[in-house]
Order: structure tokens, then sequence, then C-alpha cells
């Protein structure tokens, strides 16, 4: 059994390779990458929608990189952890306006695998 240490260095790292992910604007390289890391019945959850399953996940993060030509992902602050869970502060933009978007996203962690995404953007729910 991996000490809660353990579980935050992995769980730290999942979420890094996470935020690659939804910058990635190669469908293919992004379901590589997503094979690596998403369980295979992932559920994300955001305001608009909820997608399960990475080929749902893979097609909506490519629409929304189509939309936003340029922007991406980057860490807001750092990611916090504790056993299974981490929270991701994220920012979405272009180079120049990096924090045009903001949230945070709720993660779940089993078995070495991310298996559940809540997604919160900042103002959607007002």
């Amino acid at each position: 059994m991996k000490s809660n240490k353990e579980l935050n260095i992995e769980a730290k790292k999942l979420v890094k390779a996470h935020l690659r992910i939804w910058s990635e604007p190669d469908h293919t390289k992004r379901l590589t990458l997503a094979n690596e890391i998403y369980a295979d019945n992932i559920q994300v959850v955001d305001p608009e929608t909820i997608l399960n399953g990475k080929a749902e996940v893979n097609d909506f993060i490519g629409g929304l990189l189509k939309q936003n030509p340029g922007f991406e992902f980057t860490l807001a602050k750092p990611i916090e952890t504790h056993h299974n869970t981490a929270i991701l502060s994220w920012q979405f933009g272009p180079p120049s306006r990096p924090d045009a978007i903001t949230g945070q996203d709720i993660f779940t962690v089993a078995e070495g695998r991310i298996v559940s995404l809540l997604v919160f953007v900042d103002g959607a729910t007002k």
C-alpha cells in the first residue's frame, strides 16, 4: 500500500500530464497522452457538459482548442493534493493574456490513473 506522500507525488505527476493534454492541439498526440494517465471510464463534469471516456474527453479538448486558437492551459498556483484527490488552479489564454479564463479542476485518482475530474470555471455559474 502506498503512503500518503507517495500518493501525493503520483497525483501531482498525473495532474501535470493532464495540463499538457489540455493544451495539445494534435488529436493523436492528445489521445496517446490520455491513454497514459486517464482511466478508460474517466468522467469529466464541467458547467456545460458531462464527458464519459477518453474519446469524448479528447474530442471536447479538440473543440475547445479549435475555438480558442493560440490558447493554452497553465498553472495559476501550486497543485494541492491529499490521499487520492488533487486540486489544480488553472488559467487558459493566449501568451499575451494567459489568465483570460480561470478555474479549478478537482481530480480523483485510483490505481495510478485519473478516474474523475470536476471542472469549475470562474464566473460560469453566476
